[in-house]
C-alpha cells in the first residue's frame, strides 16, 4: 500500500508557498467559566455589572454586551457566534451590543482561518450564554424565595410560572453578579427545539452600517498627525536593494523621508519583504514620491521562473511516498482486484491569493506600549510579529482589529505589511511622535 499524507487545502498550500508563509496553529478554546480581568484592556463586557465570562456582560439597564472574538471577513461570523450566545442567554437581540475583541490570548485561538469558527466555538459560546442565564435565574429565585426549578427565562426576563411574576434582566444584574459562577456540570443548555435564533436566518448585526457606508475598515483607522507610508518592495521575492536615488522623491510636496527596509532572512514567513518606504503627509504624496524613486535591484535566484518546470516538480512531489496519517482498508488490494480503474490528474495554475481590501497597518508608540490597528485574520500573530520586530514584550503590544477585515486570502500579506510598518517605526525611532500608517496600493499587493 502506498503511503498517503492526507492534508488540508491550507496545509497543502503551505508546502507550495514560500516556506513558513502559512502557519496553522492548533485550535483551542479558552477557559470561559470564570471572570476575566485583562491587565491592559477591558472590553465593555468585562466592565459590565454582570460579567461571568469572557463573552457576556449585562448592564443594569438591560443592555447585553457580547464579545465577538473572531474576524469578520464576509462570512457574518461576527454576528453568528454572538447570536448563539444570545440564544442560550434568552436575550432580546434588539438589546444586544457587540464588542469586537482585540488580539488577546485569553480568547484562545483567534486565527479566523480554515472555516472552523462555528465548529470550534459553538459549544463554548453556548455555555457562556447559558451560564449567565442560570445566574439570572438563581438571582430571581433568591429574590422571590422560591426554588430555582420553578423559574425559567422568557425573552430578556426571568419568569416564576406558578405566580406569574417576572423580572427583567437589568433588574437582576447586580444580584446575579454577587453569585458564584456555576460549574460546567451545573449548566443546562437549551434543547434544539427551544432555540430562538440559531438556524433562523437572522440578519447581519452590521448590515445597516455596511450598506450606508458607516462600517469601519482597515483604511479608516486614523490618528491625529500620523504619517503615510508607501512601500516599494523588490520586484522579485528575495530581491535586495543595490542602489537608491531618492532625490526626486524628496522633492514631492508632502514627502518628508525615505527609509530602507532590510530584506528578510529566509524563510520569509511574515517578515518585512524589504524595499524602500516613502513617508509623507498624505497617501497621495507618499504614492507620488514612491513613483519618483530610482532603485537598482539584485533580484537573486528567483529572477527567472519556469512554469512548466514548476508544474513538473509539483507532479513529481505529489507522487512521492508520504507520511501515513490514516490507514483504512486495503487500497492496493482494491486496485488490483477490480476490473475497472479510473485515474486522473488535476492541476490549476498559480492564482492570486490577494485580499479584497488594499493592505494597511497603523502603529503608535505611547506610554511604553505599541498600539497597532490592522484588518487581520490573526491578531495574535500581529502581536507576535510586532514584538519580535521591536524587541518588546508581547503583552506590551496591543493589537486592535478594525471592525471589518475584508482580507479573505490576505492573512500572510496583512501580517507582512504590519511587519513593514513597525520596521518603519523602528527605523524612525520608536518613540518619535508621529505614528506611521503603511498603505499598499493594489500593484504592491
Amino acid at each position: 500500500m502506498s503511503a498517503i499524507d492526507n492534508v488540508s487545502r491550507r496545509g497543502f498550500l503551505k508546502g507550495l508557498a514560500t516556506a513558513g508563509a502559512l502557519v496553522l496553529g492548533a485550535y483551542y478554546a479558552p477557559q470561559i467559566l470564570r471572570r476575566h480581568e485583562s491587565d491592559h484592556v477591558r472590553t465593555d463586557a468585562d466592565s459590565a455589572t454582570l460579567h461571568p465570562n469572557l463573552f457576556v456582560g449585562l448592564e443594569t439597564d438591560g443592555t447585553v454586551w457580547i464579545v465577538a472574538h473572531r474576524s469578520e471577513m464576509g462570512t457574518v461570523i461576527r454576528t453568528s457566534l454572538p447570536l448563539v450566545v444570545a440564544d442560550e442567554l434568552d436575550a432580546d437581540w434588539k438589546r444586544v451590543k457587540l464588542d469586537q475583541a482585540i488580539g488577546d490570548s485569553r480568547y484562545g485561538d483567534q486565527n479566523t482561518d480554515g472555516s472552523h469558527s462555528m465548529r470550534s466555538f459553538f459549544d463554548v459560546v453556548r455555555l457562556a450564554g447559558a451560564t449567565a442565564r442560570l445566574m439570572l435565574i438563581q438571582a430571581a429565585a433568591q429574590r422571590w424565595g422560591v426554588p430555582v426549578s420553578e423559574c425559567q427565562t422568557d425573552l430578556h426576563a426571568v419568569v416564576h410560572s406558578p405566580s406569574g411574576r417576572h423580572l427583567g434582566y437589568g433588574e437582576l444584574a447586580t444580584a446575579a453578579s454577587r453569585l458564584p459562577v456555576p460549574k460546567k456540570n451545573e449548566v443546562q443548555l437549551k434543547s434544539k427545539s427551544a432555540w430562538r435564533y440559531i438556524g433562523k436566518g437572522m440578519t447581519s448585526y452590521d448590515l445597516t452600517d455596511l450598506v450606508t457606508g458607516k462600517a469601519v475598515y482597515g483604511m479608516d483607522a486614523h490618528l491625529d498627525g500620523m504619517l503615510f507610508a508607501s512601500i516599494e518592495h523588490p520586484p522579485v521575492l528575495g530581491g535586495k536593494l543595490k542602489g537608491i536615488d531618492n532625490a526626486e522623491a524628496l522633492k514631492v510636496p508632502g514627502v518628508s523621508q525615505t527609509i530602507v527596509i532590510d530584506p528578510f532572512k529566509p524563510p520569509p514567513a511574515f517578515q518585512p519583504l524589504g524595499g524602500v518606504a516613502v513617508l509623507a503627509d498624505s497617501t497621495w504624496a507618499a504614492f507620488q514620491g514612491r513613483k519618483k524613486l530610482k532603485l537598482e535591484w539584485d533580484n537573486g535566484p528567483n529572477e527567472t521562473y519556469d512554469s512548466d518546470q514548476y508544474k513538473k516538480d509539483l507532479q513529481e512531489t505529489a507522487r512521492k511516498p508520504a507520511k501515513v496519517i490514516r490507514s483504512q482498508g486495503n487500497v492496493d488490494q482494491a486496485f488490483t482486484s477490480t476490473a475497472h480503474t479510473l485515474e486522473a490528474d488535476y492541476y490549476v495554475p498559480l492564482l492570486a491569493h490577494a485580499s479584497m481590501e488594499p493592505l494597511v497597518a497603523l502603529a503608535e508608540f505611547k506610554d511604553g506600549k505599541v498600539h497597532t490597528w490592522a484588518p487581520t485574520q490573526n491578531p495574535q500573530a500581529v502581536q507576535a510579529i510586532v514584538s519580535s520586530e521591536l524587541g518588546m514584550r508581547r503583552e506590551d503590544i496591543h493589537e486592535g482589529r478594525t471592525g471589518f477585515q475584508w482580507q479573505a486570502g490576505g492573512m500572510a500579506a496583512t501580517l507582512s505589511v504590519s511587519s513593514d510598518n513597525v520596521h518603519i517605526r523602528r527605523q524612525r525611532g520608536v518613540r518619535r511622535s508621529r505614528p506611521p500608517t503603511a498603505r499598499l496600493d493594489r500593484s504592491a499587493v
